[in-house]
């Protein structure tokens, strides 16, 4: 059977995996969001109901942008929490101490020159305008673009259709909300682990 201290490195590499995998995914699917809306409106003046179908990827991509950032603050809260003390305990010497650096460097005696920030909130904080600004811009577009063509039924539908954005909208600006609350929090938590070294 192998060594405990052997399961633990097995499943820190495993979890590093896990991060790098959630880290390329999150910089993909912003990727994705960018380049969607560069073909989507090019492709709307042929088809202007694509405007508001970006609408509504530019959302779903936030939330799924918004899991893999999530999937990576768990993952840096179990190792700090969870695997680093279990790791100290066991070999006696601080071991895994990124987490703790990160959110110190540049505090307190380090030599390291202090960081901009080490508030994790202002990347995502600026990433949801990019996928968050385009939905009611859209809108705006598309109802500018049909509004003069339709009349009684083709407005009801433009309407329903601009409503029905604004609600997925809504809701990703709801989530968003939700998570940055919860990366404070979790970014909060892992800064208050004891310390063990």
């Amino acid at each position: 059977m192998a060594d405990a201290t052997d399961i633990d490195k097995t499943e820190y590499d495993s979890l590093r995996a896990e991060s790098l995998f959630h880290q390329t995914n999150a910089s993909a699917i912003f990727g994705l969001n960018i380049v969607g809306l560069g073909v989507g409106i090019t492709a709307s003046s042929q088809i202007d109901a694509a405007l508001l179908v970006l609408g509504v990827l530019s959302c779903v991509l936030w939330l799924r942008y918004c899991d893999s950032i999530m999937s990576l603050f768990r993952v840096a809260a179990y190792l700090e929490w969870e695997l680093r003390p279990r790791l100290i305990a066991r070999l006696g010497e601080p071991v895994l101490g990124w987490e703790s650096f990160l959110r110190s460097a540049g505090t307190g005696n380090r030599s390291m020159p202090r960081l901009p920030t080490v508030d994790s909130r202002i990347g995502i904080a600026v990433a949801s305008m990019a996928f968050l600004l385009p939905s009611p811009l859209l809108c705006a577009v598309f109802v500018v673009h049909r509004w003069a063509d339709s009349a009684g039924v083709g407005r009801t539908v433009v309407i329903a259709g601009v409503a029905l954005v604004l609600l997925v909208w809504l809701y990703s600006i709801r989530y968003g909300y939700r998570v940055m609350r919860w990366i404070l929090s979790t970014d909060s938590w892992i800064v208050n682990t004891p310390d063990l070294s």
